[in-house]
């Protein structure tokens, strides 16, 4: 399968949704995870390492599963995405900025994606306190 979806901690104990994924992505597997981590789903709202340097292709109708599951949990899960091809980077960080993506941001490594998650997770926590 080329995506594995399995709950996580980060190195602070806080949980996350760690994401592998490899090989082509099809309709069939972005509706798959769309129907975990959305509204409703059973990780729906944890933050999300995605671990993607193995992606080979994403179908066309993958990604317009994937754009439809941010425009309905836009503001749900922080999600970190490691990117190992400068192609897909250039590529997915269009698609972010066309699609008005705020939770979400694309790294090189996955120390600093566990990074970037570990500080968002942490600011949140902080305010939650102020509220």
């Amino acid at each position: 399968m080329p995506i594995i979806a399995t709950l996580d901690q980060l190195p602070s104990g806080a949980r996350c949704v760690r994401l592998e994924c490899r090989g082509d992505i099809t309709k069939e597997e972005a509706e798959a995870l769309s129907e975990e981590i959305g509204v409703g789903g059973p990780l729906f709202g944890i933050p999300i390492l995605s671990l993607s340097q193995g992606v080979v292709s994403v179908s066309a109708e993958a990604r317009q599963v994937f754009a439809r599951h941010r425009d309905l949990n836009a503001q749900a899960n922080w999600t970190a995405v490691v990117v190992a091809s400068p192609l897909m980077r250039v590529t997915a960080n269009f698609l972010m900025r066309v699609n008005k993506v705020k939770k979400q941001r694309l790294f090189s490594t996955q120390a600093e994606a566990v990074q970037w998650l570990e500080e968002r997770i942490k600011e949140d926590q902080a305010r939650a306190k102020v509220e």
